[in-house]
């Protein structure tokens, strides 16, 4: 009998401890509300061997960022999304980094080897804190690996600088003349064709045929593409367009903006494959002045009228709000230089 009693006693108490278990579960502590996180790791003393993340959020987030074999001394800063900071604090919690607070431990028996340290603030004052010297919390390497992809993402997707993209320009003098063509920014030239030795120096015709003064290679147009300096991503105003309807609106917009049938198919022809899958396209047309601001265009003699089409783009999974841009009709007369071409937004 006594060993029944017994027996009931111990299911209870086995009950109850997993019933505790169960709540302690279920009242685990999560991180939320994240306001900054630094976290950096060494790969023992090499020069350049740090690696360092930090973000810090308020209406947006701040996420500096110096990668493996670069100076942090030189690290770079890029703006991003607070969904950057959801991810993470997904990543923080499914690791029970909130177990880390208060690692503090080293081997020293290791005179070079790998460390690590982390800090989190959170908006009600908590915090974690941790490091370590060739010791590490519990699902370290799989924290590391997956901050790693989400700051390299960051950095591999703005280090590059949005790029013009197949400017391609045409002269129509009202009789033969010889031109010069040159560029305020050579530097920041990435391909031409032909190739661009301090200008070109062409014999332009009125149907837009060009003859190469050093070779005599005839041309209907000079390409160049170069890093475009005033490109600020998508902004207040633009048009947002289904990749199925590209066509026909490239067709009104570029009509409007100056552009002849043979210059709308040929700038179609090159954007359409690159646009027509997406379900929605951000577009917004660059002014003249800002083109001139990006790349100054130096003609010579110097022409009545200069037409500079930069379209600016950036694929969209869904449909967002934007003004629509107003765009003014352009005319043509006398001596007419067009150019057009795009930037695909970073």
């Amino acid at each position: 009998m006594k060993i029944r009693y017994l027996l009931i006693i111990l299911c209870i108490i086995i009950t109850v401890v997993i019933f505790v278990i169960m709540l302690m579960k279920l009242k685990k502590v999560r991180i939320t509300n994240i306001k900054s996180i630094e976290f950096s790791y060494t790969k023992g003393y090499m020069i350049n061997s740090n690696v360092s993340y930090k973000l810090e959020c308020g209406d947006y987030c701040i996420a500096t960022i110096c990668p493996y074999g670069t100076s942090c001394e030189d690290a770079k800063e890029f703006k991003v999304d607070k969904s950057v900071l959801l991810e993470i604090e997904n990543i923080l919690n499914k690791y029970d980094v909130i177990s880390w607070n208060g690692f503090n431990k080293a081997d020293k028996n290791v005179l070079d080897g790998d460390s690590f340290s982390i800090n989190i603030k959170m908006s009600d004052g908590g915090k974690i804190d941790a490091s370590g010297y060739m010791m590490w919390p519990k699902n370290y390497r799989e924290v590391k690996e997956e901050l790693d992809k989400i700051f390299t993402n960051i950095y591999e997707n703005n280090k590059v600088e949005d790029v013009d993209l197949k400017p391609i320009i045409y002269l129509y003098p009202e009789s033969k003349i010889d031109v010069s063509v040159k560029f305020g920014y050579p530097d920041k030239l990435t391909v031409t064709y032909p190739k661009y030795d301090n200008g070109w120096n062409v014999t332009a015709y009125p149907d837009g045929t060009l003859t190469l003064k050093n070779t005599g290679r005839q041309l209907y147009s000079l390409f160049w593409e170069g890093v475009n300096t005033v490109s600020n991503g998508i902004r207040e105003d633009g048009f947002i367009v289904e990749g199925k309807n590209i066509s026909s609106f490239l067709e009104e917009k570029l009509s409007i903006l100056g552009l002849n049938d043979r210059e709308i198919e040929e700038f179609i022809i090159y954007w359409l494959p690159k646009m027509q899958n997406n379900k929605y396209n951000y577009i917004r047309f660059g002014t003249k002045e800002a083109q001139d601001k990006s790349m100054p265009l130096i003609v010579n003699p110097k022409p009545d009228t200069v037409i500079r089409v930069n379209m600016e783009y950036k694929a969209l999974d869904k449909r967002i709000s934007v003004k629509e841009q107003e765009l003014n009709k352009a005319e043509r007369n006398g001596f007419t230089v067009v150019e057009w071409g795009g930037t695909i937004l970073k």
